[in-house]
C-alpha cells in the first residue's frame, strides 16, 4: 500500500506500528531514528519538540541521549503505546501531547533546541507542511535544528522509475484497504528553504527514497 495508507492501518493497531514500519523501510527505520536523535540532541538537556511521536521509538532515543522532549501526536492510542515505551525512562525527562501537527503554532515562540519529525511530513499536504514548517522554524532558538526524516522523491532518474516501480503495489493495495494513495515529498530540501531555514545536510536510504535532512534556524 501507499506510506500513508499503511501508515494509517497500522495506526489502527499502534501494537504493529513498529514492525510494520520496519517492513516498509526494509529494516532501515531503525538507521533512520538512530540518525535522527543523534543528529537533534547536541547536548545534556537539550530541548526537543517531536512532531508525530507515533509509538515513541525516537522519543527514548532523544531522552536516552538526555533530552527533554515535548513530543505531539493525535492518536490517543499511539500516545498510549509511547508511554508504555517510556515508562522505564528517566521521569520527568518527555511530555507527550495529543495534538495535530498543525496546532504547533499553540507552543511557545523560540523554545526549542532542535525539532524532529520522522515520517510525519509526509502525510500532509504541501500547504500543510508549509505551515508546520513555518511554524516549527518560529519554535526554534536562533540556531536550532530541524532534523526531518522522510520519504522522498529520489534525485536520479533510474532511483526514481525503480522507486515508483517498488512502490506501485504498494500503492495498490493502499488504495483498495483505504480509498488513499501517498507520494514520497518531491523537494524536502526546497521546503525547508523556503521555510527560511539553513540546510546543513540530508543523508540518503533506500535507492535515495528516503532521507534525513538537517536544517538550522538563522540567527
Amino acid at each position: 500500500m501507499s506510506s500513508l495508507a499503511l501508515m494509517r492501518w497500522l495506526e489502527s493497531a499502534p501494537e504493529r506500528y513498529d514492525s510494520g514500519m520496519r517492513l516498509l523501510t526494509l529494516g532501515r527505520v531503525s538507521a533512520l531514528h538512530d540518525t535522527l536523535a543523534r543528529t537533534a540532541v547536541s547536548a545534556e538537556g537539550s530541548h526537543v519538540l517531536e512532531i508525530g511521536c507515533g509509538t515513541g521509538s525516537v522519543t527514548r532515543l532523544l531522552v536516552q541521549r538526555g533530552a527533554r522532549v515535548t513530543a505531539l501526536d493525535q492518536n490517543p492510542e499511539m500516545l498510549e503505546q509511547a508511554r508504555r515505551r517510556l515508562a522505564d525512562a528517566s521521569p520527568g525527562r518527555a511530555e507527550l501531547i495529543e495534538q495535530t501537527a498543525c496546532e504547533i503554532d499553540t507552543l511557545p515562540d523560540s523554545h526549542y533546541d532542535a525539532v524532529v519529525a520522522s515520517l510525519s511530513l509526509s502525510e500532509m499536504s504541501r500547504s500543510e507542511r508549509a505551515f508546520v514548517l513555518r511554524e516549527a522554524r518560529r519554535r526554534l532558538r536562533p540556531g536550532g535544528l530541524l532534523v526531518v526524516g522522510d520519504e522522498v522523491v529520489p534525485h536520479r532518474k533510474l532511483h526514481r522509475f525503480v522507486h515508483s516501480a517498488l512502490r506501485a503495489p504498494q500503492a495498490l493495495l493502499g488504495w483498495l484497504l483505504t480509498g488513499s494513495v501517498s507520494h514520497p515529498i518531491p523537494d524536502l530540501v526546497h521546503e525547508l528553504r523556503q521555510a527560511g531555514m539553513e540546510i546543513c545536510g540530508e543523508q540518503r536510504w533506500l535507492l535515495a527514497g528516503l532521507a534525513v535532512v538537517t536544517a538550522r534556524r538563522k540567527p
